[in-house]
């Protein structure tokens, strides 16, 4: 291929470096939360948010347990929750915990931070004692805000290491400062007259968000105020007009992400906690959803039980697809059922503050479509580090002036993270074709070795979702003393169907190589391990699989 070839008017090759469009920042704001309440008290009256799970009739005194909000009481909630922090003391670079799933006043502590200038720090709310310990340590989060099925965990675990972190409960628990109180005691004109903290670095740390941490405990990754302003101003709306529908809680890049910027292109925020198959589709239904933000699990599981054919899902213009591996076929599928809406692979991940590729209409089913603006990617040779052409598959590196600048009090992550010339090693094996096309293959550290041989995990999973009674599967390895390594596969089957062990490992020995055979087994499972963002936990399936082959004397 040419050394310097134009592919279009959004990115170049050159030496095999795949560059976007450089569109540089250019604003006033230096503080997020600004933008935020300007973009509410410009228009007080628009919905912001909907409770769609208890969605009742209300009076405005019983406004703790309203289920929609309107910009105008967004901005009152969002304001008085920082003059309460400010009251605690908490300033510049102090760091501050939001623990909760998608719940009507998370988005006030989550504002807030930024218009104080502290760090806000998300934490898992499905966590255990042994992760609230980790983010306790890891963040030093001065006063955490948790959703009421989180707060005894919290407890526990700050009684365990001393720690005297404040714990502010959505709703109500024993001897825990409810947040309706935090509301409390301040005057209109303290309202009216509230200014945002000044910030000095638009560099310095905005958030403290962690890895996806499906195989361990997450990293803490560090997100700059000029990385979340770019991401709200120079990439705009990306396509999100309309009425959305995600499901990721702000833990997840995506649900703070997308939160940030409906609310500054004002979009009506749909607030759904807990993904179900049918749920999902009714609810699209009911309040024409015109786009959605949906893992490839999330899809598969409503393609296998038809829901997109038995609701009437018409409304949707838009899928954003993010989160793992969307094959081609899935999207063939889904492009079948929502014939007039466009469905978008992205590819991007915490480190990123956001994706740095998304597909386009014109693409492969399959891809995760080409580099966005201010982004750059090179696939390398594993072995010997070299760039690579099209159609050659190696480790996945980018830049992007988005990206982190390292790991939170962890200089050797961020070292084996981020070489010495900037870029970021994500861990994926992809490859590009001649259009500049990227289809990512398998992540490097989920691949597995039979006698020497590499596996890809994904290539089994594949084949086996392909069979028409598989709803989900993920494969993962078990050590072997001779062998290396091998698969297992985690199936969960459509209701009432028959198939057998057998018949799935014939399926895969009539169509793979030996070392990709079954040789771990297969396990049906009644419900396969998410993550709440939708990704499939391989972490939680490694400890079933650990179990079961310890009391079988494997391990």
């Amino acid at each position: 291929m040419e050394v310097n070839k134009l592919i279009n008017s959004d990115f170049t090759i050159k030496d095999y470096i795949l560059k976007g469009k450089e569109k540089p920042l250019s604003t006033e704001y230096t503080n997020i939360g600004k933008l935020l309440l300007d973009k509410m008290k410009a228009k007080p009256d628009f919905i912001g948010q909907i409770d769609i799970i208890t969605e009742e009739t209300y009076t405005f005194a019983e406004m703790f347990d309203r289920t929609t909000y309107t910009f105008a009481e967004m901005f009152d909630r969002t304001v008085k929750c920082a003059l309460w922090l400010r009251q605690r003391g908490i300033k510049n670079n102090d760091v501050v915990a939001v623990c909760a799933p998608n719940i009507m006043d998370s988005f006030a502590p989550f504002f807030a931070i930024f218009c104080v200038g502290a760090i806000f720090t998300p934490w898992n709310s499905a966590m255990d004692i042994r992760e609230a310990r980790y983010y306790m340590k890891l963040s030093g989060a001065k006063i955490v805000f948790a959703d009421e099925n989180s707060v005894n965990t919290i407890l526990e675990a700050a009684k365990l290491d001393n720690n005297n972190i404040k714990v502010v409960v959505f709703g109500k628990a024993s001897n825990v400062l409810p947040f309706s109180k935090v509301l409390e005691g301040h005057s209109k004109s303290d309202v009216e007259n509230f200014e945002c903290a000044q910030i000095d670095n638009i560099h310095d740390t905005a958030a403290l968000l962690y890895s996806s941490g499906t195989t361990g405990l997450p990293k803490g990754v560090t997100i700059s105020h000029f990385a979340f302003l770019c991401n709200l101003i120079i990439n705009g709306n990306w396509g999100i007009e309309g009425i959305p529908l995600w499901l990721s809680s702000y833990f997840w890049i995506s649900g703070v992400l997308l939160t940030l910027k409906c609310t500054v292109n004002y979009c009506k925020r749909l607030l759904y906690p807990k993904f179900e198959e049918e749920t999902t589709c009714k609810i699209i239904e009911k309040y024409k959803v015109t786009w959605v933000f949906l893992s490839p699990s999330m899809i598969n599981r409503i393609l296998k039980a038809g829901y997109f054919k038995k609701y009437d899902v018409s409304s949707i213009t838009k899928v954003y697809v993010g989160g793992a591996i969307f094959t081609a076929k899935s999207q063939i599928q889904l492009q079948e059922c929502l014939p007039n809406a466009d469905v978008i692979q992205m590819y991007g991940m915490t480190e990123l503050c956001g994706v740095i590729t998304a597909q386009k209409p014109n693409h492969k089913a399959g891809t995760v479509g080409t580099v966005t603006s201010n982004a750059q990617l090179k696939i390398i040779d594993l072995k010997t580090g070299n760039a690579l052409g099209p159609d050659q598959a190696g480790e996945l590196l980018t830049k992007s002036i988005m990206m982190t600048k390292g790991y939170y009090n962890n200089p050797q992550a961020t070292k084996d993270t981020i070489d010495a010339d900037g870029w970021l090693h994500t861990g994926d094996i992809a490859y590009y074709d001649e259009n500049g096309e990227l289809f990512i293959l398998d992540r490097l550290k989920e691949t597995m070795k039979y006698r020497g041989f590499q596996i890809s995990p994904s290539e089994i999973e594949n084949l086996l979702q392909s069979h028409p009674d598989v709803i989900e599967v993920a494969v993962v390895g078990v050590p072997h003393l001779e062998d290396d390594e091998h698969p297992i596969a985690f199936i969960i089957k459509v209701p009432g169907s028959k198939v057998s062990e057998g018949e799935l490992r014939e399926l895969v020995e009539k169509n793979m190589t030996d070392s990709y055979h079954l040789r771990g087994g297969i396990k049906f499972l009644e419900k396969m391990p998410h993550t709440p963002s939708g990704k499939i936990s391989r972490k939680d399936l490694k400890e079933v699989r650990n179990f079961q082959f310890a009391i079988n004397g494997f391990l």
